[in-house]
């Protein structure tokens, strides 16, 4: 499998390339009001308006640094309802893919509750990389206060 990886503060990350719409440079976002702090903004992406959260205030509590190298990767995401939409995930240092087996990785031995998009863990050398399960990055709450006001908006086909 193929695995974009990226950082989150100075830890390593990596997003199953499959879920991986496309990468592209960071762009002026519009805040919306009322949405948690992580939620860092629409952007219009080929006449439709796509939320995008701020990986680093999600993770680590700290926005990504803005940096040549800090991406939106836009992803797939499917809701809770089984509805596909189109996320934009914030993320630094977005600038390389590896490719690595299921069996590479292993379980984190501590259970993330309150971050249950936290996945599974592999070793590079680098040190450690845990997987971003994009399933698990929005409470159902959130989903609704993102995507529910324009139920059009965000599809993908």
């Amino acid at each position: 499998m193929l695995f974009i990886l990226f950082k989150l503060g100075k830890e390593q990350y990596a997003l199953e390339a499959a879920h991986v719409i496309e990468v592209i440079p960071c762009l002026p976002l519009r805040p919306q009001p009322g949405t948690p702090n992580y939620v860092a903004g629409l952007f219009n992406y080929h006449g439709v308006v796509i939320p995008v959260l701020n990986l680093g205030m999600l993770t680590v509590g700290a926005p990504c640094s803005e940096r040549l190298s800090t991406r939106i990767i836009l992803i797939n995401y499917t809701l809770k309802s089984g509805a596909k939409k189109v996320l934009g995930l914030i993320a630094e240092a977005v600038t390389d893919a590896v490719k690595k087996e299921a069996s590479d990785f292993v379980a984190a031995g501590v259970v993330a509750g309150q971050a249950p998009y936290l996945g599974t863990i592999t070793l590079d050398e680098g040190g450690m990389v845990q997987c971003v399960l994009p399933e698990h990055l929005l409470p159902v709450e959130v989903e609704r206060l993102l995507f529910d006001g324009n139920p059009s908006g965000g599809s993908t086909k």
